[in-house]
């Protein structure tokens, strides 16, 4: 396993395996117990509509650890790993209006 300082890592390019620029490392979140990296915090490109992805309260991207593809120049991040709000909505099941069978036989 190659070890990589974190602080190697600030300011490096996110970039989607699909050559989306996702945006810039900004910080990492950490479990606290075991010390496993949960997220990165990135600042997101200029030209990335944020509302569909999963941020924190300043806007900032926050990417599962678990999407990252590959580190080196740029990070490449797996697109269908990606942390996206229509990924993680509950799907509404919707039953039809049916009548009951006994219903009009009162």
């Amino acid at each position: 396993m190659v070890r990589i300082m974190a602080s190697k890592l600030r300011d490096v390019e996110l970039i989607t395996d699909t050559g989306i620029r996702l945006g810039w490392v900004y910080d990492l979140s950490f479990d606290e117990e075991t010390g496993d990296i949960l997220v990165i915090v990135a600042e997101p490109d200029e030209d990335i509509d944020t509302s569909e992805f999963v941020t924190d309260h300043e806007g900032l991207l926050l990417i599962p650890v678990s999407a990252v593809k590959s580190v080196g120049e740029v990070i490449i991040i797996d697109s269908t790993k990606l942390a996206v709000k229509s990924k993680l909505r509950k799907p509404v099941v919707r039953q039809k209006d049916e009548k009951s069978p006994l219903e009009g036989e009162l």
